[in-house]
């Protein structure tokens, strides 16, 4: 099975995850609820994910890896505001691909997880970071940035169209949107 079929297939049972849970509370779905409602067995759950609680988790581990395996062209432009806004439309695609009820899921536990204090450093965190301090070695930036500052600003973009994808429903073009906004931020500081 591909790579992309196998996204497909646990995209597949994120999104009843996420409908369960709007139903019922994550607390209340159990794995065989989300077998039912998937049309699997549980045995194809646990193949392609440990635990219930793991899912997310496991969805972070493919965004990462789908960005480590982009790094090549997301850092092949000239300039570190390319690469940036680069970045920023790769974050839009994963979004688009995993579709709009995952991402839902990933939001609403990256806001559980910001208010329980256990807010996660990953490895796309590190990889814009590097873009940004190339790109003030490279002084591809008019103003004094913060590397920090800056990468968490990028961030909470990110995270506002993804609200906004929410309150608006699933045809909101949000990649389209994050990456307007980036360049107009990012032709502010270049």
């Amino acid at each position: 099975m591909s790579l992309s079929e196998a996204i497909s297939k646990k995209k597949i049972i994120v999104d009843e995850i996420v409908k369960l849970m709007d139903e019922s509370g994550m607390k209340n779905v159990t794995v065989k609820d989300i077998c039912e409602h998937a049309n699997i067995s549980v045995g194809t759950f646990y193949h392609y994910f440990n635990s219930k609680d793991s899912v997310v988790d496991e969805m972070y581990q493919v965004m990462d890896e789908f960005f480590l395996d982009s790094k090549d062209s997301i850092l092949s432009h000239p300039t570190a505001q390319e690469d940036i806004a680069d970045f920023v439309s790769h974050f839009g695609l994963f979004a688009e691909e995993w579709g709009y009820y995952a991402n839902l899921l990933i939001i609403k536990t990256s806001i559980e997880d910001a208010l329980n204090g256990k807010a996660r450093q990953r490895k796309i965190y590190e990889m814009l970071k590097e873009i940004i301090l190339i790109g003030i070695e490279e002084k591809n930036f008019s103003t004094s940035i913060d590397i920090e500052d800056f990468a968490s600003t990028i961030f909470v973009v990110i995270r506002a169209y993804f609200l906004e994808w929410i309150k608006k429903g699933t045809d909101y073009p949000v990649r389209e949107k994050m990456v307007r906004h980036i360049n107009w931020l990012l032709n502010s500081i270049g």
